[in-house]
């Protein structure tokens, strides 16, 4: 089974808004250093050019975003973020959950195991992995590890019938505060 992503094209009409502002800014400091030779233009020039180049190049690759469901393995991918294969014994199940508007495109995390891998809001599919992925914040530079992907894939349902609904998490105790020791009935 091959899930597309919903709303990938919005989500390339954004990075191409970006690729266009940081080409442009790029382009004025480049001629600012070559008219004025401060080095702080320099520095600023090459900094916007290296967000042109990787913006183009993931408005290129986002249009091939997809989720590959085959009968031993899985593979994910958008944009420059996540390619990777993971074998299906690996996830433990999938369920739908709502993202809001106000969450964001893009590669989204709380850096506590969660990665959003969303292009629109919606109904989007959470992915629970028992082994943690490792998706690129900003690639080859800052990765961050999932134990569940929420994906905005076009008919989701398909993936929660394929999988399953992963099983409920038990709570861990608290562990009691060091500073208290019981004695008694009483803490102190």
């Amino acid at each position: 089974m091959l899930f597309a992503f919903r709303g990938i094209r919005m989500f390339q009409v954004v990075l191409a808004v970006v690729t266009l502002a940081a080409g442009v800014g790029g382009t004025f400091a480049a001629k600012g250093y070559a008219d004025n030779r401060t080095l702080p233009l320099l520095f600023v020039a090459i900094i916007l050019g290296g967000i042109f180049l990787w913006c183009f190049t993931t408005t290129l690759r986002a249009p091939t975003s997809y989720v590959a469901v085959a009968p031993e393995r899985t593979r994910f991918r958008f944009a420059g973020f996540l390619d990777t294969v993971v074998d299906n014994r690996d996830i433990e199940g999938v369920r739908i959950v709502h993202r809001n508007i106000l969450g964001g495109m893009g590669v989204r995390t709380n850096f506590a195991g969660d990665v959003a891998l969303v292009s629109t809001w919606g109904d989007v599919a959470e992915v629970t992995l028992r082994r943690p992925l490792r998706v690129w914040l900003i690639p080859r530079l800052i990765p961050v590890r999932a134990t569940r992907l929420q994906l905005s894939i076009r008919n989701p349902q398909k993936l929660v019938e394929r999988f399953g609904e992963p099983k409920p998490q038990r709570p861990q105790p608290a562990a009691p505060h060091p500073k208290m020791k019981r004695r008694g009935s009483r803490p102190r």
